[in-house]
């Protein structure tokens, strides 16, 4: 596991400083319309694609290992969501992080299924599940890799 958190080690401290900087904004009671620009969804829906470019510019190892660097920056940037949400469940802190869902839909389909879904869906709520953001950010990361020239080889 070590090998796929020094590959995205950038990526890792991107997805920290975005949530930290928009819980912390929240807290302090910044307009909504400045903080909702801050978008943990939008983020992951970028890192693919610089991680694509880099596995097709530079050897880091197959298909398995671009999954699996995918779903660690993905995984990780849930966590810190799900630890804000614990946050500020637990001191009410009333900042967007207070409508969170549970540990369950988290790791699997998230708001994903609720009967609001095109709404969330437009709004760009992706981020709300684990196994959504995993397949989206390998199918953009796949992409770039093959449009790209596919993977550089040893």
């Amino acid at each position: 596991m070590g090998k796929y958190i020094r590959m995205t080690q950038t990526y890792l401290v991107l997805v920290t400083v975005f949530v930290v900087a928009r819980f912390s904004l929240e807290m302090a009671g910044v307009n909504e319309y400045f903080t909702s620009e801050i978008s943990l969804t939008r983020l992951l829906l970028v890192l693919p694609v610089f991680l694509g470019l880099r596995f097709s510019r530079e050897f880091l190892g197959g298909w398995k290992e671009m999954v699996l660097a995918n779903l660690t920056y993905v995984v990780w940037g849930i966590g810190l969501v799900s630890l804000a949400v614990i946050a500020n469940k637990t001191m009410d802190l009333g900042t967007s992080y207070s409508n969170g869902s549970s540990l369950f839909n988290y790791l699997f389909w998230g708001r994903f299924l609720e009967f609001h879904v095109w709404s969330r869906l437009i709004r760009g709520a992706f981020c709300t599940s684990l196994l959504v953001m995993a397949i989206i950010t390998n199918v953009l990361c796949f992409v770039t890799v093959k449009y790209n020239g596919g993977p550089k080889t040893a």
